[in-house]
């Protein structure tokens, strides 16, 4: 039989009108579509079911390499290839290397696929070509399958992407019971990591709860979570976790679509990081979910934070580091910004969510502040020609701003704690990102000047010489060179901590608002990715609140009726979205929201704190306001 490419997602606009129309009336679990940005370069989000910040992670795999496929898709299927299996761990709405996708279920060989189901708590669906009828929900650690047909088997050596990526993987039968695993290499962070399984199969049935410690481990796992346990009793505990985490956001007078949307984007924000024996992990890495991820977990759930922020502490502890990103348990120095986990802990610190034990939490932030680069500490700038101990993604300009923003929220933490000293010293090095301002470089076409851009060690601008020759000073093509994703542009308004300073050097606050609304309608800034997030609400800071309120709206037209305008990046895109949304905007690291105004009729926002905040329309903010003044305002 010919492999039929099926798939009910292809027509996603009327996927989600069909949604829409169901929707009303009904839980926000119930409105969320878990085909909601699947697609490659539109979230890349996984298909299968889940519980909130879980483990396990089961969805279905496509096959690779496939027919015009150069890469796999880091979700693991590619909508309308054939299915080769469901595996159990999966990353959300990430881009790049392919993590995870172990132990791959094998019904037969790779068959065309229609869903029937796609819910957060449970996933049901046809393989086409084998006959085979498959529903799926998961545990904390674990997953259950029921499905029609002969018994599947266990496939421990492939993931996604490869299909060998174990050269000591084992399986073991005894009886019903099946277990093994091994150590894995090839995820976004290439440290090898061990990883096991142990499963129960009968007919029609089957159970797997993972582990990244032992076989013991997952088979308790197992035990406590999946034994004696049918799909429906599984779907049903799961469906009512999600239901009271979308709660927490109930919006009214929006159509049945909208509610969808809404909706779709909230239950990807509860997925990353995750909870695994004690440690939270999967850090995409806190440069992503720094600036809205956080922020929004911290509005809704406070004490998952707060027990983020003590793991930060417990890996510094245990591993003698806390890098921005940690994924299978190991530690990984990205350099995509600086120690972004800092902005993190300053971020609750500033809105004093309980349960942290700040002596612990400030040893972080002391000792990122001492192991920034040596550059940066002796010379007060990232040197675009010296050789780091983080990675290629170090660049002179992006990460000197992010250092620099680092040292300040570290300077408010110890400013709070009574560290005087330790204050005073970082505050004063958050200036550093003026020595990465070049206020003689100009954009000739808009006949702006001033930006910042890479600088040598020897302190001549630019990144590094290409067979001898500078690199071109036009602000339109300084990137890879001296910034991460981002250009000259883009990264010239990331300045947080300093905005009346950042106004100065681009001439005061009338020239700036006019800097802002070129960037804006010459299409400079990349509303699809985080360096970008908070560049509407300047104009408010500069007294043009009319103008933020302008291009929040405009970031919102950029957002597709299926998903994200670029990777979900572990509900970085989706938080964004609710923010658009709920009409303020936070500034990490800091008490500050920014209003622009809820698109929504009605809004009420519960936190696991007590506090029951309700906005609409006729809600007026200040322009720029506290943590405690919304509280004041909005109850």
């Amino acid at each position: 039989m010919n492999l039929r490419t099926v798939f009910l997602v292809m027509a996603f606009g009327r996927t989600l009108s069909a949604i829409g129309s169901a929707s009303v009336g009904l839980a926000p679990v119930d409105a969320v579509d878990t085909r909601f940005a699947s697609r490659h370069g539109s979230g890349t989000c996984v298909l299968g079911p889940c519980v909130p910040h879980g483990s396990v992670y089961p969805s279905p795999d496509t096959v690779y390499p496939a027919p015009n496929r150069i890469f796999p898709s880091p979700s693991g299927c590619f909508p309308g290839d054939p299915v080769v299996g469901f595996s159990q761990l999966h990353v959300s709405g990430t881009g790049g290397v392919p993590s995870y996708g172990l132990f791959r279920l094998v019904f037969g060989p790779p068959s065309a696929l229609r869903i029937s189901e796609a819910r957060p708590y449970r996933f049901r669906a046809s393989l086409l070509d084998l006959g085979v009828d498959v529903s799926v929900a998961a545990t904390h650690n674990g997953a259950i399958y029921a499905y029609t047909g002969s018994e599947p088997t266990i496939d421990a050596a492939v993931k996604i992407g490869e299909a060998r990526a174990s050269e000591n993987a084992t399986v073991t039968r005894e009886g019903r019971v099946i277990y093994g695993g091994g150590t894995y290499a090839g995820n976004w962070n290439p440290v090898p990591y061990d990883c096991w399984f142990y499963a129960t199969s009968e007919p029609g049935v089957f159970r797997i709860a993972v582990s990244f410690v032992s076989v013991s481990e997952a088979k308790r796992f197992h035990d406590a979570e999946l034994k004696g346990r049918t799909v429906d009793d599984i779907s049903a505990a799961a469906r009512s976790a999600w239901n009271e985490r979308l709660s927490r956001i109930e919006i009214g007078g929006v159509d049945a679509a909208e509610r969808a949307r809404f909706y779709s984007h909230l239950y990807h924000v509860f997925i990353q990081p995750r909870e695994r024996s004690g440690t939270w992990d999967d850090h995409y890495t806190v440069w992503d979910t720094w600036k809205t991820v956080f922020p929004l977990l911290t509005l809704l759930e406070p004490e998952t934070v707060a027990a983020v922020v003590n793991s930060f502490a417990d890996r510094l502890e245990r591993n003698g580091r806390c890098e921005a990103a940690f994924i299978q348990g190991k530690e990984m120095r990205v350099g995509q910004g600086g120690n972004d986990v800092d902005n993190v802990i300053a971020d609750v610190r500033a809105k004093n969510v309980p349960g942290i034990d700040w002596n612990r939490a400030w040893k972080v932030l002391e000792t990122h502040a001492g192991d920034r680069t040596s550059d940066y500490r002796e010379k007060g700038y990232v040197a675009s020609d010296a050789e780091h101990d983080y990675c290629w993604r170090l660049k002179s300009g992006s990460s000197t701003l992010a250092f620099a923003y680092n040292d300040w929220c570290a300077a408010q933490v110890a400013k709070s704690l009574g560290k005087t000293d330790a204050a005073r010293r970082l505050e004063a090095r958050s200036a550093n990102w003026t020595n990465v301002w070049d206020a003689a470089m100009v954009d000739q076409a808009g006949g702006n000047a001033g930006f910042v851009r890479g600088r040598r060690a020897d302190g001549s601008w630019g990144a590094p010489m290409v067979n001898g020759s500078p690199e071109p000073a036009d602000p339109r093509t300084q990137r890879n060179g001296s910034f991460y994703e981002g250009s000259c542009w883009v990264y010239s308004f990331n300045v947080w901590h300093d905005i009346p300073g950042l106004m100065a050097k681009c001439g005061g606050a009338e020239r700036f608002v006019d800097r802002l609304s070129y960037a804006f309608e010459n299409r400079l800034i990349d509303f699809t990715n985080e360096p970008s997030f908070y560049t509407p609400w300047l104009f408010t800071f500069a007294g043009r609140q009319e103008l933020t309120r302008k291009w929040a709206g405009e970031m919102l037209k950029a957002f597709p009726v299926d998903g994200c305008p670029g990777d979900d990046d572990s509900g970085a895109m989706g938080s964004l979205y609710v923010f658009l949304q709920l009409g303020f905007m936070p500034i990490a690291g800091s008490d500050r929201y920014v209003y622009h105004g809820t698109r929504y009729p009605e809004i009420t926002i519960r936190s696991t704190n007590g506090d029951v905040l309700r906005f609409g329309k006729d809600l007026e903010l200040p322009p720029v306001f506290t943590h405690e003044e919304m509280r004041r305002v909005a109850k």
